[in-house]
């Protein structure tokens, strides 16, 4: 069986008067798999969909899917029948909570797709799917343009070096803007653009309405239009008309025209090619479509250019063009930037000594063949994989979500784990479509999978093998402690207190919130000493409403979920001086503890023996001349000699902190914050084969050191977040009144809305914007007003406990007119007086 993905040959590029016809009745089969195990990396696209809450991400991918052949049917949200969004929380709310990854057939391409929530409280989601992704397609909402989200997940494609495709959705709705939006991502997101397609529009004669009937292809000169009788069309015809001449299509051969000019003038900046091709005839309508798309796809992965669509998916009007576009603009896995890869051999137990294993730790060299991808340190057959996702599915038990970087992951064999140096057995490997999984051969460099049968890997973990022999060992030490970028898992800033219902409740209690931890490790979990509860730690309201959800309705937990409330942390102002603590079988630690304020990455720490715990931004500093005498000898010789490895011994320190730290401070007893625990010598008995007498000695002499600092030495740390208000020049005295009075917000800056956008759009956006072409756009006008009347941004910084609610106040002071956006900037110490205040409450 053919599969109808990879046998027709574009739709666009079809001559004259044509209607092109998709049927939806093909499903997945054994032949699938085969051809997309097959598809070279050339023709890979990795790609997520992001945007703003309720752009239309999922109901695009829905339309993916069912133009692709994935699916019979078209899901749609408002039913709830999305393939996408399965979980019964995503189904009843119509948003997007866990982003799902689909693999569909294009046109001769395998495109594994990831959608993505929008909602800023999942924003881990968004974080940990562009890790692994090459290219991005961002929805905007037509009528909405560039909103705060847009620019969240814009700024974090950016930082990445992700290219990005623009579709303009929601073509079809009252108030929708192409030409405003198109500005928008101009002056707001700080991008050149280029129009790849320009909306289409028909008169209703009845009503005088301009109705939304299909697009405009700028580079290959056709007029497409979605029919279907009644308005209700699935979307799989298309009408191609040939708009190389004026004859019958006068206005748009005209938008052609100018869509063309403005094209070739941006991109001529870019490609000397384009310039050429031009002044070949001097008629924009001459220069070859090949060129055009061409130069754009340099000039897209180069980040010079953003191509920019348009569409009404709702509708299913425009989404096989931004297939096609995916294709043409996005890059593959060869056209990437490389991941940076480090290896530090210092865990390896034949390390010489510890100067010598310093001077190790670098980056693995890597290449990039054309036909196998990357290449690790000079080895064909060093797998590496990074594992971005972890979920707990009823029916197939945990699944590993990965992204293969180089080499070939074959299942049931033995890969190594680097963060923890374990060795794990795998089982089967799938290709997801959603909640639908197709079991595969391989996942060789370029694919997105997922791994089954262990529970020893979480998001985060580089996963090691060799691709032929299915045995790490076969790898030199270097290559087996190689590391991918690590995901960075943001504080959680809320919290619940949660407790079972019942004595016999506790266990099931235990085991779904284990599970949901692997699943979401923006979760934390701690334990209060003097409540005896579970404290549940989330990043946002909506957050842990959708956990407690879970863990009640879909778990069936019986347990008392608590008020949602702001999380806390305590830390030291003063310095311990150094404590000794020892235990009679030979064990010895001798350490201090400090704090420090401001981010963790500006210490000035020294290069060698620093362990970062990202848990609570917590430091420990092991110095070199405090090793044991025997850990020492066992390091210089030619074998280890110890029954633990190093490695071992140095968790078990790490281990004895992080205890020590998470039983709290004096005020509250929670989790301490922003400390450097300082070791300056340590012992153990050299005959020791358990870490357990080092973790116990190390975790009661921090407790000691805790325990000399009076109240006063001790204090809160409170989140703080930075707050962006959008207000007319009506409201803002009465909002910044509010912020400063009743929020206790420090106002950092008031700005115009057009200007205030993000710190990294550079100057010349805003000229860029008013020069850019765009088509006839009613709604300019209401851009233009806007700016005229004075829409500001008000900056500020408030604790996040009294802005819990704001919105319904906000709306109450501006009559529903006013918005804000809110993010996490850090943990601040709290004054005396706000400190009794908090304690109190």
């Amino acid at each position: 069986m053919l599969l109808r993905g990879f046998k027709l040959e574009p739709f666009l590029a079809r001559q004259g008067r044509r209607l092109f016809h998709i049927s939806p009745q093909w499903r997945a089969t054994e032949d699938y798999k085969t051809v997309l195990l097959k598809t070279p990396l050339n023709r890979v696209r990795n790609i997520g969909i992001i945007a703003h809450i309720d752009a239309g991400k999922t109901t695009t991918t829905e339309r993916m899917l069912y133009y692709s052949g994935v699916t019979g049917r078209i899901g749609n949200v408002d039913e709830g029948d999305t393939v996408t969004d399965y979980m019964t929380q995503e189904k009843d709310r119509g948003i997007t909570i866990q982003s799902a990854a689909v693999t569909i057939p294009w046109n001769k391409h395998k495109i594994n797709l990831i959608d993505t929530p929008g909602h800023a409280d999942f924003t881990f989601e968004v974080i940990r799917s562009l890790r692994v992704l090459d290219g991005a397609v961002t929805i905007l909402d037509a009528v909405a343009g560039v909103e705060a989200q847009t620019e969240k997940v814009w700024k974090q494609a950016k930082d990445l070096a992700i290219p990005v495709v623009a579709y303009v959705n929601k073509m079809d709705r009252e108030g929708a803007g192409f030409g405003r939006t198109v500005k928008e991502i101009v002056s707001r997101l700080g991008t050149r653009v280029v129009i790849v397609n320009a909306p289409y529009f028909i008169k209703d004669q009845s009503t005088g309405r301009s109705i939304f009937e299909g697009i405009i292809d700028v580079f290959d000169k056709k007029l497409l239009l979605w029919n279907g009788p009644d308005g209700a069309s699935d979307g799989s015809k298309v009408e191609v008309i040939d708009i190389a001449d004026d004859t019958k299509y006068s206005e748009v051969y005209q938008e052609v025209l100018k869509c063309r000019e403005a094209a070739v003038e941006q991109l001529g900046e870019f490609d000397e090619d384009v310039i050429n091709s031009f002044f070949e005839t001097e008629d924009y309508m001459k220069v070859p479509s090949s060129t055009l798309k061409k130069a754009l796809r340099k000039a897209c992965i180069a980040g010079y250019a953003t191509p920019v669509l348009c569409g009404a998916s709702f509708r299913n009007i425009g989404v096989q063009p931004l297939l096609d576009a995916v294709n043409d603009y996005l890059p593959s896995p060869l056209e990437i930037r490389p991941p940076e890869v480090t290896s530090s051999v210092i865990q390896s137990s034949r390390s010489k000594t510890r100067k010598q294993a310093a001077e190790q730790d670098k980056s693995l060299p890597i290449k990039v063949d054309p036909r196998e991808g990357l290449v690790i340190n000079n080895n064909h057959n060093l797998m590496t994989a990074l594992a971005f996702k972890v979920i707990s599915h009823p029916v197939r038990g945990i699944m590993v979500f990965v992204r293969v970087y180089s080499g070939k992951l074959q299942p049931h064999s033995t890969i190594l784990n680097s963060r923890t140096g374990e060795k794990v057995r795998i089982g089967k490997l799938l290709l997801m479509n959603a909640d639908m999984p197709q079991e595969v051969r391989h996942l060789s460099c370029g694919s997105i999978g997922v791994i089954t049968g262990t529970d020893q890997i979480v998001t985060g973990d580089t996963l090691i093998c060799h691709s032929v022999s299915k045995n790490p060992n076969q790898l030199s030490p270097k290559e087996r402690s190689a590391r991918l970028l690590s995901i960075k898992v943001p504080p959680p800033v809320f919290s619940v207190s949660i407790e079972p219902a019942s004595v016999s409740e506790n266990r099931k209690l235990e085991a779904c919130l284990k599970t949901l931890l692997r699943e979401d490790p923006s979760l934390h979990l701690s334990y209060d000493e003097e409540t005896g509860q579970n404290i549940l730690s989330g990043m946002g309201e909506l957050h842990l409403e959708i956990t407690k959800d879970r863990l009640i309705n879909d778990m069936k937990v019986n347990a008392e979920v608590g008020e949602v409330r702001v999380t806390y942390k305590e830390t030291i102002t003063a310095p311990t001086g150094y404590y000794t603590g020892h235990l009679p079988e030979g064990y010895e630690i001798e350490l201090s503890l400090e704090s420090f304020e401001g981010p963790v990455e500006e210490l000035d720490l020294p290069e060698e023996g620093v362990f970062y715990l990202e848990q609570d931004d917590n430091v420990v500093i092991i110095e070199p001349d405090g090793i044991p005498s025997v850990v020492k000898k066992a390091l210089n010789a030619e074998i280890w000699s110890l029954p633990v490895s190093y490695e071992t011994l140095i968790n078990g320190i790490l281990s004895g902190v992080t205890g020590a730290l998470q039983m709290g401070g004096r005020h509250a007893k929670l989790p301490l914050h922003s400390m450097i625990v300082r070791v300056r010598r340590w012992m153990i008995h050299p005959e020791a084969n358990n870490i357990s007498p080092l973790i116990s000695v190390t975790r009661t002499t921090i407790l000691d050191a805790l325990a000399s600092l009076d109240d006063k030495a001790t204090t809160l740390l409170e989140p703080i977040m930075k707050v962006l208000v959008y207000v007319s020049d009506e409201d803002l005295g009465p909002v910044s009144q509010d912020l400063m009075s009743a929020r206790n917000a420090k106002i950092t800056g008031i700005e115009d809305e057009a200007s205030a956008s993000s710190a990294n759009i550079i100057h010349w956006a805003k000229e860029q914007a008013e020069k850019t072409y765009v088509p006839y756009d009613p709604t300019l006008v209401y851009m233009k007003k806007t700016q005229v009347s004075g829409n500001k941004v008000i900056k500020a910084e408030a604790p996040l406990r009294e802005m819990i609610g704001y919105l319904t106040k906000l709306r109450s002071l501006t009559r529903g007119r006013a918005t804000y956006d809110m993010e996490f900037v850090g943990m601040q110490k709290t004054p005396p007086d706000r400190l009794r205040k908090i304690l109190e409450q």
